[in-house]
């Protein structure tokens, strides 16, 4: 947002301008950072333009964050100030929403509130894991440290991502393409073909009536099946946020045939590889696993490590719920109850996690391999009933004579 203000500089004189901050505190704070006395300050309502609006749909990727996280920890490794290395990064940042918020975490650094309070202002970018591994390392003083590990765990979340979704590419691309073609041939091709059919009187098949039955519907009510399929998206997007939309969508993504052991993969690793960063950031094992959860993204897993969490405040081992959880396969709790018998928690998760990321690698690939011939099928089928469709008849007429 952009905002109109009016101030006076230590001279005495009055100056007005624009800033660009997320919200009128930070842009506030980014004026008093220039030595200028706040006057006033408003909203410019005006300030629209083609750039922005193409920001603000884009919003901050992970790649932004990622890319931040690891130049921010090499600029602090190198000995630069928190505030230096913030002020040269917002101007490398292309991102012009991302480089308004870094603006205004800059500003609040510089006026002394810390760097973790400062990025937890903004949790729709920065989760509370990334929140909670900052606040440790101000707290250490091992801030450069904690970056380096945060940008290591970012960008292996981030490959994995990266993976799955280019192994959903072609799928995709193969789905579209049969829609594609069933759409021409049930809007252009198959009303040509039923006046044909019904110019030489003859019976036509099942597969034929089904087909010509369907372009009928699609070509006299396309305006209802437009209303329908957006009712349905808004429906959807309001069930998904439902608590029962979650509890719903977040079983099926368990029991889901292929796609549930990548989900279940990707919930050990985020799960063993977080537990260990927290842990060995300094973080309290029961403040660690309810950050834990909440990165989960699953609310059955999430319920399982709460309520391991209530039991280790109580002063039971970790391994024992994690054993015990008809969720977490117990390799996790072994390695966990090596971990507490030989103090090294930390290092058993984090080996723990590089397992669980290599087999989740695998099945990626598997998945890969897996969807090839199902869509080749798929399309297989599709062909096979357009032929019957639209050959069969008029085999049946040449037949005839």
């Amino acid at each position: 947002m952009k905002f109109k203000y009016l101030a006076r500089s230590i001279d005495g004189r009055v100056q007005s301008g624009t800033v660009e901050s997320s919200g009128q505190r930070s842009a506030a704070a980014l004026i008093k950072a220039q030595n200028l006395i706040l006057i006033s300050l408003d909203e410019d309502r005006d300030g629209f333009s083609i750039d922005g609006l193409m920001n603000g749909l884009r919003g901050v990727s992970s790649n932004d964050v990622v890319n931040f996280t690891r130049q921010l920890a090499t600029m602090i490794s190198a000995g630069l100030s928190l505030s230096d290395s913030l002020n040269i990064l917002k101007e490398q940042i292309t991102n012009a929403q991302f480089k308004t918020i870094i603006q205004s975490v800059q500003a609040d650094v510089s006026g002394g509130n810390s760097f973790s309070n400062s990025l937890a202002m903004y949790p729709d970018i920065f989760d509370t894991t990334y929140i909670s591994l900052l606040t440790a390392g101000e707290a250490s003083g091992n801030l450069d440290d904690i970056l380096l590990r945060l940008a290591d765990k970012l960008e292996k979340s981030r490959s994995f991502k990266s993976k799955l979704k280019g192994a959903m590419i072609y799928p995709v691309i193969v789905v579209i393409a049969m829609a594609g073609v069933m759409t021409v041939m049930v809007v252009f091709v198959i009303p040509k073909l039923t006046d044909m059919y019904a110019s030489l009187n003859i019976e036509l098949p099942l597969p034929t009536q089904i087909l010509i039955g369907i372009s009928n519907i699609v070509i006299n009510y396309w305006i209802f099946l437009i209303i329908a399929m957006v009712a349905f998206v808004v429906g959807f997007s309001y069930f998904k946020r439902s608590l029962t939309g979650i509890y719903t969508l977040d079983k099926i993504a368990l029991k889901f045939p292929i796609f549930s052991n990548i989900t279940k993969l990707g919930i050990y690793t985020e799960f063993t590889r977080t537990l260990s960063l927290l842990m060995r950031s300094g973080v309290s094992i029961v403040d660690a696993l309810q950050i834990v959860a909440n990165s989960l993204g699953n609310v059955y897993f999430q319920e399982e490590v709460y309520e391991a969490s209530r039991k280790v405040e109580k002063g039971i081992p970790l391994s024992e719920p994690i054993i015990a959880s008809k969720y977490f396969p117990a390799i996790i709790g072994q390695m966990i109850a090596v971990g507490e018998r030989t103090g090294k928690m930390d290092d058993v998760l984090m080996k723990t996690s590089a397992y669980f990321e290599s087999e989740a690698d695998q099945a990626v690939k598997n998945l890969s391999t897996a969807l090839e011939p199902i869509i080749m099928v798929l399309l297989g089928l599709m062909v096979g009933v357009l032929i019957l469709s639209v050959i069969t008849p008029i085999y049946k007429l040449t037949s005839s004579f």
